[in-house]
């Protein structure tokens, strides 16, 4: 064990608690499912039959789980505690936060894509931490549910991320690829799309991985896809796309126009964008649950456990043991910690 000052090492826990803030800033004592659907984040339980859970009970209910960061999906309501949940409770309580004993009725809007089962992208692969590549969510999503899709899998020619507010895949471009060309026919479609992204059926291959596609040129108008066959084309939205899709529906004079209703009612949130929903802020005395939310997404959630237990029971005391050695200055020996530690324990 190497010396450390007790000014560092308390030098050091502010650093984790400024760290824990920013990444996990929200008080996780709030489970949304009596809210209803939300567009909210959404994480994934793989050990409980892919369930989708909401911020707070990732972190309190599911702490030795297998749990998958999804971001934000549309419509949904949190699982946890409710039937779909297949593991029997340890603590009595469905859910630890509502504390129901009897299970509650799951949401029949939930949609459960691949992504439940930790796998993104037409390759159908998991997330990969240490991959240079990008990846872009479909804002979309009805057809592939919200999917994340990697650059080097949308094409080779797919344009730079500043030049783009918003990504539609094939999935989806192909289900409504009547609205869409509709769209790109209309004297506010230069406005609406930056690119359509035409496919081919052939494999490219990029750094070792594989997609189902290649792409050919980028193109813009209407009468350039139109010779291209549905879902062979993904579509990317320009910055400004929502504002300018609500003066194309004001435009439509009739209100059952079928693009009027597929913008009205099948796709509003492409006009009025949908705030993600954000539980209360984390409270400034919460330290060292913060500090322990960090160890649970830092390290396996099976090996934080244990961790987690200790470090809480010994902050209190190991910070009044170090306090002399701040205040003169000292230097903490290894003598000094094993002193420390070699302390009966209180009865």
């Amino acid at each position: 064990m190497s010396d450390i000052s007790a000014s560092e090492y308390i030098s050091r826990q502010n650093e984790l608690e400024k760290e824990a803030k920013e990444l996990m800033p929200w008080d996780p004592n709030k489970c949304t499912y009596e809210l209803g659907p939300l567009r909210q984040s959404v994480f994934a339980c793989r050990s409980h039959n892919n369930i989708g859970l909401c911020y707070s009970c990732s972190i309190q209910c599911h702490t030795k789980c297998d749990i998958v960061e999804l971001f934000t999906k549309r419509y949904f309501t949190c699982d946890c505690g409710t039937d779909r949940d297949n593991q029997a409770p340890e603590t009595g309580f469905r859910c630890r936060l509502r504390e129901n004993r009897e299970a509650d009725v799951s949401s029949l809007s939930n949609k459960y894509g691949q992504n439940f089962q930790g796998l993104f992208c037409v390759c159908s692969k998991e997330y990969d931490p240490n991959s240079d590549a990008t990846m872009v969510q479909c804002v979309l999503g009805t057809e592939c549910d919200e999917d994340w899709y990697h650059d080097y899998c949308i094409g080779k020619q797919m344009p730079p991320l500043e030049s783009f507010d918003a990504f539609i895949c094939s999935k989806c471009a192909a289900k409504y690829d009547y609205y869409f060309k509709r769209i790109l026919s209309h004297p506010l479609g230069e406005k609406i799309i930056a690119y359509t992204l035409a496919h081919e059926d052939s494999t490219a291959e990029r750094g070792g991985h594989t997609s189902d596609t290649k792409t050919s040129c980028l193109k813009r108008s209407a009468s350039q896809v139109d010779d291209v066959a549905v879902g062979e084309y993904s579509i990317f939205l320009k910055h400004g796309y929502s504002e300018k899709l609500k003066e194309l529906k004001k435009s439509l004079d009739d209100n059952n126009d079928k693009l009027f209703l597929f913008l009205n009612d099948l796709v509003p949130f492409l006009v009025e964008d949908e705030p993600v929903y954000e539980p209360p802020e984390e409270g400034g005395d919460n330290e060292d649950d913060l500090i322990s939310n960090i160890l649970q997404n830092a390290m396996q959630r099976e090996q934080a456990v244990a961790g987690i237990s200790a470090f809480n029971a010994l902050k209190v005391k190991l910070n009044d043991f170090l306090r002399p050695f701040a205040e003169t200055g000292s230097v903490v020996k290894e003598e000094d910690i094993k002193s420390f530690f070699q302390k009966p324990k209180e009865t």
